[in-house]
């Protein structure tokens, strides 16, 4: 298990976990689930998606986000800690995909464990609505944390563990 945590830069409320293939033009937000949407270029969301898009209460600045990639699955969440919480199967191709952040930067390191081969991630949130009411963080202390958990794993359909904030419940 590795874990590393970096601050990763948000833009229009977004960043992205991606391979070579990657273009999030005409994304859709039909059966959204306001954190996690898995997507593929030209058919928005997918189940493998060849990218996610991941949606933060922060408008513009940073979202500090811890990441494990495991080689097996992680144990069932913790619902308290978290207030959203979603799960889906990526096929992220290409040999160096990773976190890309609104600059085109990759703080955290590549997600070397889960390249060209079905896995799942796993997407924690908590500070959202905290975020989403200050919208541009200026700071060097965000107010909203991620937790990512990636692992390789047979595909199997979205999961939906817990989503409670009032700012994803604009998009659901």
């Amino acid at each position: 298990m590795k874990t590393a945590t970096a601050f990763v830069w948000t833009s229009d409320h977004q960043y992205y976990v991606c391979g070579d293939d990657f273009d999030p033009a005409g994304f859709s937000y039909t059966g959204f689930n306001g954190l996690l949407a898995p997507l593929s270029p030209g058919r928005g969301i997918t189940e493998p998606g060849a990218f996610a898009l991941v949606m933060t209460g922060t408008k513009l600045g940073p979202v500090r986000v811890t990441l494990t990639q495991r080689s097996a699955p992680p144990p069932p969440p913790d619902l308290d800690a978290w207030d959203d919480i979603v799960e889906a199967s990526l096929l992220l191709p290409g040999t160096n995909p990773g976190i890309t952040d609104a600059h085109d930067n990759d703080p955290l390191p590549p997600l070397t464990r889960i390249a060209g081969v079905p896995s799942r991630i796993r997407v924690h949130a908590r500070g959202r609505d905290l975020g989403h009411e200050k919208l541009i963080i200026d700071g060097d202390e965000p107010l909203e944390e991620h937790l990512i958990d990636v692992w390789p794993a047979p595909l199997a359909p979205l999961h939906v563990w817990k989503t409670t904030d009032a700012y994803g419940a604009t998009l659901r």
